[in-house]
């Protein structure tokens, strides 16, 4: 990677800087992708940077498109052809485009945002200057402490190896579609294919059986039959995603075309389409006019909006099995020294209503109503207890609510130190604000993706350095704010606004945690002890 670039200064804008620059590389005549971390962000480097190219070099706006997941397949080949051909100059994508398209030549790569990984950072670039030609890298980070520390220290970026990938074998959807899969290949056995699918095929073939996909000779005893594919789908496989679990989509159609232009997994819908919504496609806005439930059917015209939309939406978490504050001194089981547990869970989100919101000044110039369905599915949570002392202490000075919410911030954004993750994978607990129900005193972390990614599963171990290092960033961020700011406890993804951080309250937590763990596990010999730090991937 030739360049580095710090575009998160207080008074500049990192999604313009990146704009400017990408605009730039196509006016001299590169092939350039810029790399996003998520598809809205796709969509506003792209509206930006061909607003600018409007200005600046009017017969270029029309070579840079989008490219992320969403599109459908027929948009993407065509695209995919586009830019290989020289049809297009430039492509906003997400990590779609990181690896398995071959979309020839590319001169430059630019990274709005550490993706997640170094891994992934280095096979973005690594797009750029095949056949031993010349090419260009820049990453223009965020505010946010993970990339400012990368901003600091860039020998960690560049020197720093690269992560082992973490997979769940185990999770139950994707088994499940592995399963059916495999036996469309070859009949399955109990007996014989345990080694490969783990300890949850026998409960996947029932699943699988119960929804007729699979059946079996019922003359042999159940450890004994033989399981074969008997489902509709001639070949299962292309009815399946590489990058979601997710069967269940609502597809985003132009009124007046009749053109459908996305298709959109069902658990991200919500956030995206609903009767007012701002929807964004290939940089161009849209009015959503019609959302039909039953038809799983958005209907939007295109629209030339100053403002765009954002849902009012709250989430709970139940953990499964968690009732229990602190578990038994099991030494065992406890080598890592922390009492934080991982657990099944249901997470469960209701949209309630969507602010309108000035695209220049961001402000809120109305607000609306919504009553759509809630939507829930099983997960995975990793959470440790705060101590009723504790929260009284915090309570007679500040918010405890706003502690914790800051407290889970802190700990999302050391969590990449740790475990190889993309910032999609992991979500903190976040209070909402209008919302007077009783929050529980915890801090949680959970994953977003339905079954859940394992993530969670692999940062209990590392709970206890996972909180110090929050601590470590809390207690070092100069800022003199309640509220924090991005590089401590403010987070671009936050579904609240951030609204409820309190800094100062989340040190008081993570300390009192801290303590509370530390006397928790006095009685454990020296002999037992282990560092937590296994050797994974170590922290900067």
């Amino acid at each position: 990677m030739d360049d580095t670039s710090n575009a998160a200064a207080k008074n500049s804008s990192s999604i313009s800087e990146i704009s400017y620059l990408f605009a730039e590389m196509v006016q001299h005549g590169l092939r350039c992708i810029t790399f996003c971390r998520s598809r809205k962000l796709c969509e506003l480097v792209l509206s930006y940077t061909r607003e600018i190219l409007e200005e600046t070099a009017p017969h270029l706006a029309n070579s840079i498109c989008a490219y992320r997941a969403g599109y459908i397949a027929e948009d993407r080949r065509r695209i995919e052809s586009d830019f290989f051909g020289g049809k297009l100059c430039g492509i906003a994508a997400t990590n779609a485009l990181e690896l398995g398209i071959d979309v020839g030549h590319i001169d430059v790569t630019l990274h709005l945002g550490f993706p997640g990984s170094i891994a992934s950072l280095w096979q973005q670039a690594g797009r750029s200057g095949r056949r031993e030609k010349p090419s260009l890298a820049v990453y223009v980070a965020f505010e946010g402490p993970l990339d400012q520390y990368f901003m600091r220290y860039p020998e960690k970026l560049f020197k720093s190896p690269i992560e082992c990938c973490h997979i769940d074998a185990q999770n139950q959807q994707v088994v499940e579609q592995h399963l059916v899969c495999a036996a469309l290949e070859h009949p399955l056995s109990l007996t014989h294919d345990g080694k490969y699918f783990g300890s949850g095929l026998e409960n996947a073939v029932m699943t699988l059986k119960n929804r007729g996909y699979l059946s079996s000779d019922p003359s042999h005893d159940s450890s004994a039959k033989i399981w074969s594919y008997i489902g509709h789908e001639k070949l299962p496989s292309h009815s399946i995603s590489i990058r979601s679990t997710e069967n269940v989509r609502y597809r985003v159609i132009d009124m007046q075309t009749d053109e459908v232009l996305e298709e959109i997994e069902e658990s991200k819908a919500f956030f995206q389409v609903y009767e007012g919504a701002v929807y964004m496609n290939q940089g161009y806005t849209y009015l959503v006019k019609e959302l039909s439930i039953s038809s799983k059917t958005a209907l939007c015209q295109k629209a030339d909006l100053k403002y765009y939309t954002k849902t009012r939406d709250y989430t709970d978490i139940h953990v499964i099995g968690g009732g229990i504050a602190y578990p038994a001194k099991d030494f065992k089981n406890q080598l890592s020294r922390t009492t934080a547990q991982a657990h099944a869970c249901k997470v469960s989100t209701t949209w309630f209503g969507f602010h309108r919101i000035w695209k220049g000044s961001r402000k809120i110039f109305d607000t609306m109503e919504l009553s759509l369905p809630k939507y829930s599915y099983e997960s995975q949570a990793v959470w440790i207890q705060v101590p009723q002392p504790v929260k009284a202490l915090v309570e007679k000075n500040f918010s405890f609510r706003s502690g914790l919410h800051a407290a889970c911030h802190a700990l999302l954004h050391v969590v990449p130190l740790y475990i190889r993750c993309n910032s999609s994978d992991l979500a903190p607990e976040c209070p909402n604000p209008h919302d007077a129900r009783y929050f529980p005193a915890r801090i949680l972390l959970y994953d977003q993706h339905r079954g859940g990614t394992g993530v969670s599963k692999q940062i209990q171990p590392y709970f206890k350095d996972l909180l110090v290092a929050a601590l470590e960033l809390l207690t070092s961020c100069h800022c003199s704010g309640d509220a924090g700011c991005p590089n401590c406890v403010q987070n671009l993804n936050c579904h609240e606004y951030n609204e409820l951080l309190h800094k100062d309250a989340a040190i008081m937590i993570i300390k009192g945690v801290l303590d509370a763990d530390k006397s928790f596990f006095k009685d454990i010999p020296d002999s037992e002890k282990t560092p937590s730090r296994a050797a994974a991937n170590q922290p900067a």
